[in-house]
């Protein structure tokens, strides 16, 4: 029969083999990682073979008492977690990550149960030993995992249905959960068995649904906006956008470190900077260094400002934009949201080349204003 140390280098063999093969397979097949793991597999062969050889150390003058030690977990659990280290160098850093909190976790606990096996004669005071040991740790650690897995669970729910079914369900939900929590705390008579059943089949039912949703995905709005990108781009026209100028901001709380404010007053753009006296027609910006520009709109109409960065390689963008009609035009600009009269908004923007390296001047524009222009002068 296999003891205990031939059962962990057994399974370390099995479990090296089993990611051998899935590497082969799903990986590559001739690669370092390949390699890796066969050497893994033989050394762990080469071990088992030695443990089962010697006996584990053990003589027949040594009786072992098996009534104080029972079947353990804990090294099956070692040695998934050195399979995910190694499965987490060849494929993914996660599984390196999980790997780890999964040895820690395994080794503590085996290190704990040999330790209470031993402290007396008595199997019932061992396993308290263990207990008053391993719970403070284990009950916080479980309780956080498994709400976790609620949270989760119910948020795949939420984001699979409309906003409307959305809100219902949540006050759904949380109604039974108030009206289970004031039954048990009203009737504290009641069986735990009971009461157990009541709380797991509540939560295999949210860990359902969160399967479910999850298999459905998300709604057709979410899912679109997740396409699109909406609020990750741009739109600098003079048209108002869906995404990007939804609740624009129109104040600012911060006005430190300022290059210099563009008011646009009468269909006319001016500068103003400290130490002019005069609105300016041109700004001096920082290279490599992120300048920060103000936009008052004083027009009737919505206005956005249009910060033009500059040709697109010059700029170092990777995918220039083309304008509609022109194929060959290049634009690399970046904009703020249209806001109406009296409203401001700040705009940062990063200059990486100097104007003598453009083929255009670069200018801070406001669309739907013809022949206004800031232009701004990076040494």
């Amino acid at each position: 029969m296999f003891k205990v140390g031939s059962k962990l280098f057994l399974g370390l063999s099995g479990f090296a083999s089993f990611n051998l093969v899935a590497y082969i397979i799903f990986v590559e097949r001739l690669a370092i990682g390949g390699v890796a793991l066969s050497m893994v597999l033989a050394a762990l062969v080469g071990l088992t073979a030695i443990v089962m050889l010697i006996n584990e150390g053990d003589s027949e003058s040594q009786p072992r008492d098996n009534a104080l030690t029972g079947a353990s977990l804990w090294p099956l659990m070692t040695v998934v977690g050195l399979m995910l280290l190694v499965l987490g160098l060849v494929v993914a850093q996660i599984y390196f990550v999980l790997g780890i909190v999964v040895v820690l976790a395994a080794l503590a606990e085996w290190l704990v149960q040999a330790w209470s096996e031993s402290a007396s004669d008595d199997p019932a005071h061992n396993e308290s030993a263990r207990q008053r040991l391993l719970h403070p740790i284990e009950f916080p650690v479980i309780a956080t995992l498994g709400l976790g897995v609620v949270i989760f669970s119910f948020s795949r729910v939420m984001l699979a249905i409309s906003k409307s079914a959305g809100a219902v369900v949540f006050m759904v939900v949380a109604s039974l959960v108030l009206l289970a929590g004031s039954w048990f705390a009203l009737r504290p008579a009641l069986k735990g068995a009971l009461v157990s059943a009541i709380c797991v089949v509540g939560a295999v039912g949210i860990v359902a649904g969160g399967i479910a949703g999850a298999g459905v995905g998300l709604r057709t709005d979410l899912a679109e906006a997740a396409e699109e990108g909406h609020y990750l781009h741009r739109e600098c026209g003079v048209e108002k956008s869906k995404y990007f100028d939804k609740k624009a901001m129109k104040t600012l709380s911060l006005r430190s470190n300022v290059t210099a404010i563009i008011e646009l007053r009468n269909g006319r753009l001016s500068a103003v900077m400290v130490g002019f006296g005069e609105p300016q027609q041109r700004v001096t910006a920082s290279r490599a260094n992120p300048v920060t520009f103000i936009f008052r709109n004083f027009d009737e109409a919505e206005r956005r400002m249009v910060a033009s960065l500059g040709s697109a390689m010059a700029a170092g963008a990777a995918a220039p934009e083309t304008t509609e009609g022109d194929s060959h035009a290049e634009k690399n600009e970046t904009c703020t949201q249209l806001i109406p009269q009296g409203a401001e908004q700040a705009l940062t923007v990063k200059y990486d080349k100097p104007s003598v390296a453009q083929d255009a001047p670069l200018t801070l524009t406001v669309p739907g204003v013809a022949g206004q222009a800031i232009e701004v002068f990076v040494p």
